[in-house]
């Protein structure tokens, strides 16, 4: 089987109320029908995963939200036989999630119209749990209730590529000890980035470490020419 590499990052944000509802966004689904999801989605070319998350969450939800603090990535590695390039026999996806805590600032609830969801909606946990939902909101709510996360900096956005440009996306995984020892990463298709650290660890130290959550996310645009672009996410995990 002859199968098509694809890397999807992505960013969401999950932003509670004050009687502790959960925003959430509907995906239309496949065959199967619509299921809840995270608000947030794919990253644009070149965006940052904070400023992906931001308007991800705008565009399925009408809520304008500032970010509060980075809770985890989650990564999922299979195969896909929806959207297969001629030629091919499916598609091996490397999906990377990477989960923020937010708030809402602004706008008002409202559906999106013409994307991949159809509804928004703020639910509480029991009448989430009696409905469809995805394997990302099981992962999220754990990454959430696992603790404050790490406090997000302010972002500027980034300006969007002109039309034309190729885009060379990659992702990079590096570790810090409590040494200042720094070992790390671009990442193979499919690998898991916590378990690419402790790798890199092993073989650039010589030590075994534990990898904890991440304490960054971020992005960086390296031009190749006139015409492509070498786009980064990087992820910044401590370790021990």
């Amino acid at each position: 089987m002859t199968l098509f590499p694809r890397l999807r990052v992505s960013a969401y944000v999950i932003c509670a109320d004050g009687d502790g509802r959960l925003l959430l966004s509907r995906w239309i689904g496949y065959e199967d029908g619509p299921q809840w999801s995270l608000a947030g989605g794919g990253l644009d070319p070149v965006e940052d995963p904070r400023q992906g998350a931001l308007r991800e969450v705008f565009e399925e939800t009408g809520y304008v939200v500032e970010l509060d603090a980075l809770l985890g990535v989650d990564t999922e590695h299979f195969v896909s036989h929806r959207h297969v390039p001629g030629g091919y026999d499916g598609v091996d996806v490397h999906a990377v999630r990477i989960v923020y805590r937010g708030h809402v600032v602004g706008g008002e609830l409202t559906h999106e119209v013409g994307g991949t969801s159809d509804l928004a909606a703020w639910l509480t946990r029991e009448e989430l749990a009696a409905e469809p939902a995805v394997s990302l909101v099981k992962a999220g709510l754990t990454l959430y209730d696992d603790g404050d996360g790490v406090p997000v900096a302010p972002h500027e956005p980034r300006p969007a590529l002109p039309g034309g440009v190729r885009v060379e996306q990659r992702v990079a995984a590096y570790g810090t000890g409590p040494d200042g020892d720094t070992a790390g990463a671009l990442l193979v298709h499919g690998a898991d980035p916590a378990d690419a650290v402790r790798a890199e660890f092993r073989t650039q130290h010589g030590r075994d470490v534990t990898v904890g959550r991440p304490r960054d996310a971020s992005s960086s645009v390296e031009p190749l020419g006139d015409d492509a672009v070498r786009w980064t996410v990087r992820l910044d995990y401590d370790v021990s």
